[in-house]
């Protein structure tokens, strides 16, 4: 969702606001231990795409589910058995969670870099929607204190929301902290964050510019502690069906292969955005989108959501591969479960590579001239509907002005989000 920055005026009347003092930990460096999980929500991808749509404002097409479940129905024989399917516990990855500490009590939040909003269950709630949470509780924090007057409302996916009143506390995530680190209470949330009990609240990683207090926005974590790190940076190293982490100002060169490959960002829209302007499928020759959209990198994200011209380059390459959008549908492309997936690559920052020339392990080309990242074929499924039908975890953007790279791309790639200098960087996974 984008939001709109203060007016000078306003910002002139609100300028006393309490600004955040981070604990003294000068040249440090803290890591986060990042757990998925999947066995008690187990992924369903047509929510996942609706839930990616909301979040960025973009309308949603109206037969949600409808052509999805109709062919999965057909597959399986009866709904119990998709059902069945649905909560198959193997198929993680649904999100990415780490502990934190506020006030004392730790808690376990979902890292999100497209927003930028720390807000958290807690004892105002009624105790039927905090049932399976941690709830903060601010009357036994003794660090903790209102700021009158102060509000918030943020919109995710799949129609959520969460609002309510707001606070300063020191925040603690792997023992850096910050003092008066505004902490958002939520009075008000939708079903489907309380019925997510392993998740205990947000922590957003975007720009400060979109962070949605009223009447002055606050400063994200990450803003109030960077210039306390040894490097201005935090790295996503998101793995698939095996813990990965967050780690915060150092990057760790055992966790990439080969350079880490920068990209400069534009921040104007609170966003980890930058260009993408080609693309290539398995061996095929390198193309370019053209009237590419740029790119936003978003740990809040599931899937890849591309331009269309990208999305039917790939799947015209899987056969059987269904554009349900197309069919009047719910907008989620489908394939046969035992189809070969090819590699997906995809320029980061740029072009990447010379138009009509073969693709080999999307090496990138330096800072400046884009770097073409691989997502290895057996990332590209997102989930087992039933039957033998599967949801893609590259899916269409719906024409809107902006390509959503989710932890579909994360589960490949090491990510630095280097604040110091406004860039991105990207780099193949090691093993572990």
């Amino acid at each position: 969702m984008y939001y709109q920055p203060l007016s000078l005026f306003t910002f002139l009347l609100l300028s006393a606001a309490v600004l955040a003092a981070p604990i003294e930990r000068l040249n440090k460096s803290f890591k986060i231990h990042s757990r998925q999980i999947g066995s008690s929500r187990a992924r369903d991808g047509a929510v996942a795409l609706d839930r990616a749509y909301r979040k960025y404002g973009w309308p949603v097409p109206h037969k949600s589910n409808g052509t999805i479940r109709n062919k999965v129905l057909s597959a399986t024989g009866n709904e119990n058995e998709r059902s069945k399917v649905d909560a198959t516990p193997e198929e993680g990855d649904a999100e990415f969670l780490s502990p934190i500490t506020i006030g004392g009590q730790q808690l376990v939040m979902n890292f999100d870099t497209g927003s930028s909003d720390l807000w958290v269950f807690n004892t105002q709630l009624e105790r039927s929607e905090t049932f399976g949470h941690t709830p903060f509780d601010p009357s036994k924090s003794t660090t903790f204190r209102t700021l009158n007057g102060a509000s918030f409302s943020i919109s995710y996916g799949d129609s959520s929301k969460a609002e309510g009143t707001v606070g300063f506390d020191t925040v603690d995530i792997g023992g850096a902290k910050v003092e008066q680190q505004a902490v958002e209470l939520a009075t008000d949330v939708t079903d489907s964050f309380i019925q997510d009990v392993d998740s205990d609240g947000l922590v957003g990683l975007g720009f400060s510019s979109i962070n949605t207090v009223k009447p002055t926005r606050q400063k994200t974590f990450f803003d109030n502690i960077q210039s306390s790190l040894a490097e201005p940076v935090f790295t996503a190293n998101l793995r698939h069906a095996t813990v990965g982490a967050y780690e915060f100002g150092r990057i760790d060169e055992t966790q990439f292969h080969g350079e880490i490959h920068y990209v400069p960002i534009d921040p104007s829209q609170g966003f980890w955005q930058f260009d993408s302007q080609s693309y290539a499928v398995g061996e095929g020759a390198v193309q370019r989108n053209e009237n590419a959209s740029p790119a936003i990198a978003d740990t809040g994200t599931s899937l890849i959501l591309a331009d269309d011209a990208v999305v039917h380059a790939y799947w015209s390459q899987v056969p059987g591969a269904q554009m349900n959008q197309e069919q009047g549908g719910d907008g989620g492309v489908t394939f046969p479960c035992d189809a070969k997936l090819p590699d997906f690559h995809v320029a980061l920052g740029g072009r990447a590579g010379q138009e009509g020339e073969g693709q080999g392990q999307g090496q990138g080309q330096g800072q400046g001239q884009g770097y073409m990242a691989t997502v290895p074929g057996d990332l590209m499924s997102f989930q087992r509907l039933g039957g033998n039908v599967c949801f893609g975890g590259l899916q269409s953007n719906l024409g809107q002005p902006l390509q959503i790279y989710g932890d579909v791309l994360f589960k490949a790639q090491f990510v630095v989000f280097d604040g110091g200098r406004k860039r991105i960087g990207f780099a193949p996974l090691a093993e572990v």
